[in-house]
């Protein structure tokens, strides 16, 4: 992860506009204020938090991300940008080493290959002949079409390399397909499918990037039932909380997680409406998912199933959750000896389910019952009670008892404000005199030893070994991808500036009324920091006449930039021929002898320089995807503000006009080239 991506995951949008005084209120979905940038009575400034990116659809109408919130609100460049938020989330600004950009590198295009993995599932499920099983069990667990869209569940077809085939033709190798986790080779050294005639359910990291994927099977004589990913370089299930993207905003909001065992149970919550659900994916809670989780929440409800093996996970869970969330200080023991005693920093506490029922059958049959559930769910100390002392009867022998007592003891004991309370409980549930108790717990804590402060620090941390060859070679195929034709774009117009104006007005002839929303490419053009960033420097680069663009850009870039650029321009345009660009003249004159002048001069171009033609695409869906966007951010305004619903409605439709003519545009291009 680059520093800016580490930057970006752990900034709160909402936190960091809020910190200037803006004062930002709810509106369903997102979050409404009057613009800090310019001045209105009327709030049209939009804080989306769950992608953390803002708008303004009032006189600015610019939007952005943190890094441009800062830029624009403090007056600095990219730089000073990163440098505040940097200070702001305690991220360590160092330049990145030649194996660190391989790292990434690495990483992104993985990256890119589960998205498109996922998007092949998805299309499987919703289009193909050979996905009505799939559908037909989906509609059998009661999941509704906005929720398959939502998580974009998908169906792995039942052949042995169609997701490889699909892949491949993407431009893939076999390599990178394995890293990812979505094939696998045998011993005889054969490279298939991993997951066949399965449900697939995306999983994703905290920033909503599919990581990896969870399969169930539609077979009932295949096994296993659920078939993960298997640990890659961006999966790792102990380090996953399934659901967390879509849930962080209501936990944050609610102070409150719900844990579940399984995707189904996390998938059913949050299509009742119960967002802010997580589930473990099947392992046991893991130190760094509690930490994830008490980052937004202050109390946390452990929701696993009912039998043996849920209760077992529910009790390790605790334990880790002790060790976890424990804050540790010295504390003098009864004989004066200084020992480390713990406070639980988080309100942590367990749903106990109906028998024979899980989280996905009690809210598809009685949601109102898994709200009271929530609502009565017991303290930690009261669960560890009862189940300790389940098996206790009147013949129980005393030292059976005494035996239990000392398994709980420890954890009663560190709950310091309800301790007198919890050992009382416990004395009633075993029959053994309170004071008996107290003096059985110093027994155990005189034998103990000192736990050093440190010792709950003490994890292990799997070591993972980044191969140190050098990056593939970029093919066409490889930049369809959206972060890639960012920097295409953006190597293409360091190498020559002077077709900026070429790409700008071929977005003036997309539409004959020239419309606003085909102005000048610019920075909201692009979704990447680092490339928003690269972008600004470039404007100013065409708009002053005293050095080489490509010069001014190195020379005013940031050195993590400057790297990034390097990189890019050493990429697919590294093969040009050091042509000399277009004049001036020759462009203006192009710009204004006509439409049958212009074909002939972009027929010339093409002959000259087929790269042009990709540049010129590429830019032409940018820009699409830049409105289709803003088409989406307008569309839950709307569904939050109906007495706005027309207004919207107009910007909505005049948007999808622009798209409309945007895809006739690349379609021409297409064709021609």
């Amino acid at each position: 992860m680059s520093v800016t991506e580490e930057i970006k995951a752990r900034v709160d949008i909402l936190d960091l506009i809020g910190s200037y005084n803006v004062a930002i209120k709810r509106a369903g979905r997102v979050y409404k204020a009057c613009c800090p940038f310019h001045n209105e009575r009327t709030p049209s400034f939009v804080v989306y938090p769950e992608s953390g990116t803002w708008r303004c659809f009032g006189a600015c109408a610019e939007g952005g991300d943190a890094f441009s919130f800062v830029m624009k609100q403090e007056g600095v460049d990219f730089k000073g940008a990163l440098e505040i938020l940097a200070g702001r989330t305690g991220v360590e600004l160092k330049p990145q080493t030649s194996e660190q950009k391989l790292r990434d590198a690495e990483l992104d295009k993985l990256r890119g290959l589960l998205n498109e993995t996922a998007q092949f599932f998805y299309e499987r499920l919703c289009e193909a002949a050979d996905g009505e099983a799939a559908r037909e069990y989906v509609r059998g667990r009661g999941l509704t079409g906005p929720t398959v869209d939502r998580f974009r569940i998908g169906y792995a077809p039942q052949g042995w390399q169609e997701a490889i085939q699909h892949l491949t033709n993407l431009g893939y190798s076999e390599g990178e397909i394995l890293q990812a986790g979505v094939a696998t080779k045998n011993e005889k050294g054969r490279v298939y499918d991993r997951f066949r005639n399965r449900l697939i359910i995306p999983i994703r990291d905290a920033r909503g990037a599919v990581v990896g994927f969870g399969a169930r099977a539609l077979d009932p004589e295949d096994t296993p039932k659920y078939l993960n990913s298997p640990q890659t370089p961006l999966f790792d299930k102990s380090h996953l909380l399934f659901a967390f993207d879509a849930a962080r905003r209501a936990i944050r909001e609610s102070e409150s997680a719900i844990i579940v065992e399984g995707y189904m149970d996390a998938l059913q919550a949050h299509q009742a409406g119960f967002t802010n659900v997580v589930a473990q994916m099947g392992t046991a809670l893991t130190e760094v998912q509690l930490k994830q989780l008490a980052k937004y929440a202050k109390k946390l409800i452990i929701a696993l199933d009912p039998d043996e093996a849920g209760v077992n996970a529910t009790l390790r869970g605790l334990n880790i959750a002790r060790a976890t969330l424990g804050e540790y200080r010295p504390v003098f023991d009864g004989a004066g000896v200084l020992r480390q005693s713990s406070r639980m920093d988080v309100d942590l506490r367990v749903m106990t389910l109906p028998e024979g029922q899980d989280p996905d059958d009690l809210i598809r049959t009685e949601p109102e019952q898994w709200t009271a559930l929530v609502a009565n769910a017991q303290p930690i100390v009261d669960y560890v009670i009862d189940r300790g002392t389940a098996q206790v009867t009147a013949g129980t022998p005393l030292a059976d008892r005494e035996a239990i007592a000392r398994g709980l003891l420890p954890m009663l004991l560190e709950n310091e404000p309800h301790r007198h309370h919890s050992v009382q409980r416990l004395a009633l549930r075993l029959r053994i005199n309170d004071r008996d108790l107290l003096s059985l717990a110093q027994r155990q804590q005189a034998q103990a030893a000192p736990l050093p402060a440190s010792a709950r620090q003490q994890t292990s941390l799997a070591k993972r070994v980044i191969q140190s060859e050098p990056p593939p070679t970029e093919t066409s195929t490889a930049l369809d991808t959206y972060s890639a034709m960012e920097g295409f774009t953006l190597s293409f117009l360091a190498r020559r500036p002077e077709f900026y104006s070429v790409v700008n007005r071929r977005f003036a002839e997309v539409a004959a009324d020239r419309d606003s929303l085909l102005g000048p490419l610019g920075p909201d053009d692009f979704e990447r920091s680092e490339h928003k960033a690269v972008m600004s420097v470039f404007l100013n680069a065409v708009q002053q006449f005293e050095y080489d663009p490509l010069e001014f850009i190195n020379d005013n870039l940031p050195a993590d930039l400057r790297a990034e650029l390097t990189r890019l321009l050493e990429g697919p345009l590294a093969t040009l021929t050091d042509r000399k660009g277009w004049e001036a003249a020759e462009i203006a004159a192009w710009a204004q002898e006509g439409r049958r002048a212009a074909i002939q001069v972009r027929q010339q171009i093409r002959q000259e320089d087929p790269e042009l033609t990709q540049f010129m695409i590429k830019t032409l869906v940018l820009r699409r995807r830049r409105i289709k966007r803003e088409s989406e951010e307008l569309g839950f305004l709307q569904q939050e503000e109906p007495e706005q619903a027309l207004r919207y409605q107009r910007e909505i439709s005049r948007r999808y006009r622009i798209i409309r003519l945007l895809d006739s545009a690349v379609q021409t291009l297409q064709q021609s080239h």
